[in-house]
């Protein structure tokens, strides 16, 4: 029996709460690439079921995960102001009041794409991106993290998340070339061997090579 395990017996048996989780609860997870974004967007405009107000919350922040890679924690408390910032400067410098321990510097590309992006999130009003529902304050993190993951995971699977947008940021920065040291920096780790777990081949690139193996 692993040492973890064994620990966590002892707390059962002590009528103590298990530490981490459950054995074989654990899941693979996939990064959310391009094609996921497109499909989540479309969906999200298509949907009946979603309220306006609901539909711009999800588009605003899928649009902002995909183009930065960043945490839900480091966008649920942007504004329009934040958002006019970026699009004017061409980059926008996240502080460490979030889970980002130093202050980040987010750069868009030169080409322009992703600003166009911004600019169809941009809010006609001051204001939040993500207010709670009749007031001007902002969601919780929390609760704006389980409202999308759950609607992720509905138009998805079970195998996305929120946290599949940083995967897919990392993945498709991996795949283009940049060295590991580059997307520690751009994307904020503090460890090259947190980079390293994101930067995964995808199930596409793996069907792909072993379609090409002789057996």
């Amino acid at each position: 029996m692993k040492k973890k395990e064994l620990k966590n017996k002892i707390r059962l048996e002590n009528g103590e709460a298990q530490v981490g989780r459950h054995i074989g609860t654990a899941r693979a997870k996939k990064p959310i690439l391009k094609k996921e974004f497109d499909h989540l967007i479309n969906a999200t405009n298509r949907s009946l079921e979603l309220q306006s107000q609901t539909k711009m919350k999800f588009i605003r922040a899928f649009t902002l995960l995909y183009l930065t890679g960043c945490r839900i924690s480091e966008i649920a408390k942007l504004t329009s102001i934040d958002i006019e910032q970026m699009i004017q400067a061409n980059e926008y410098s996240l502080t460490n009041s979030t889970k980002t321990k130093s202050a980040r510097l987010i750069s868009f590309s030169e080409n322009l794409e992703q600003i166009e992006f911004l600019k169809k999130i941009l809010p006609h009003a001051n204001g939040y991106l993500f207010p709670r529902n009749n007031s001007k304050e902002p969601m919780h993190t929390q609760s704006l993290k389980l409202m999308m993951n759950k609607y992720i995971q509905k138009v998805l699977g079970t195998l996305y998340s929120t946290h599949s947008f940083r995967a897919g940021y990392i993945t498709t920065a991996h795949q283009i070339g940049l060295s590991l040291e580059h997307i520690r920096q751009d994307i904020g780790h503090a460890s090259i061997a947190t980079t390293a777990r994101y930067a995964t081949v995808t199930h596409t690139e793996i069907a792909a090579a072993k379609n090409q193996r002789v057996w």
